[in-house]
């Protein structure tokens, strides 16, 4: 075949088949799935986006373009969409998970802080005035997993430039940031000591002394 004659066939298929496959190869969407296991994001907003789709082409449906849109809020870590033809989009949406109120904002599991006070769940309490959320989240993670051993529940810490309140569902530690895990340890090991011979309600232990603690 001439070459010629062969590019001229490319050059007609071409529109043809654009054609064909834009008119022809048509999967309208009459379901959509989504799988999310909280709905911290904003429900209302994301719905409103997903709804577009009802009805449109599965084939032509931009799942970069929708999966930016839906990430969008920030309570949404990542989002998984999959088209199942002839008709269905799945769409798995995994959000942050939240550990604290941090300065009235809320600090996730993996350290994201996000602008919401989420007031109908109720969270540890930190506040601190350096504003470091990574160094606070280590703070925070450090003296729950050493209050965890001694049966105390973490409702709130305030992190001062060299001081450090911790309070829990029963009494206020008080400790200096330089020695916070060294005098926790100290605390970990003398407590059910403190409680034997401390005879009444203990309602607080500051830990800033080498030779001991001052309770009240």
């Amino acid at each position: 075949m001439p070459k010629l004659l062969f590019t001229l066939l490319i050059l007609i298929s071409i529109p043809i088949l654009f054609f064909y496959g834009k008119n022809n190869f048509i999967y309208p969407i009459d379901e959509i799935d989504v799988i999310a296991q909280e709905s911290n994001y904003d429900y209302e907003k994301i719905n409103a986006v997903i709804s577009t789709l009802q009805g449109e082409n599965l084939l032509s449906v931009d799942i970069n373009e929708l999966r930016k849109s839906i990430i969008s809020d920030a309570w949404i870590k990542d989002v998984e969409i999959k088209k199942s033809f002839p008709s269905k989009l799945l769409i798995t949406i995994t959000q942050h998970k939240p550990l604290a109120v941090y300065n009235s904002k809320i600090l996730t599991l993996d350290g994201t802080v996000i602008e919401d006070n989420l007031s109908n769940i109720e969270l540890p309490i930190i506040t601190d005035s350096t504003n470091d959320s990574y160094l606070s989240r280590a703070i925070f993670d450090s003296c729950k997993s050493y209050l965890d051993k001694i049966k105390l529940s973490l409702t709130k810490i305030e992190i001062h430039n060299s001081l450090i309140k911790i309070y829990t569902d029963s009494l206020l530690i008080i400790s200096d940031r330089e020695n916070l895990n060294r005098n926790l340890d100290r605390l970990i090991i003398s407590f059910d000591k403190l409680k034997l011979v401390f005879k009444q309600e203990i309602k607080s232990i500051d830990m800033r002394y080498s030779n001991g603690f001052a309770i009240k």
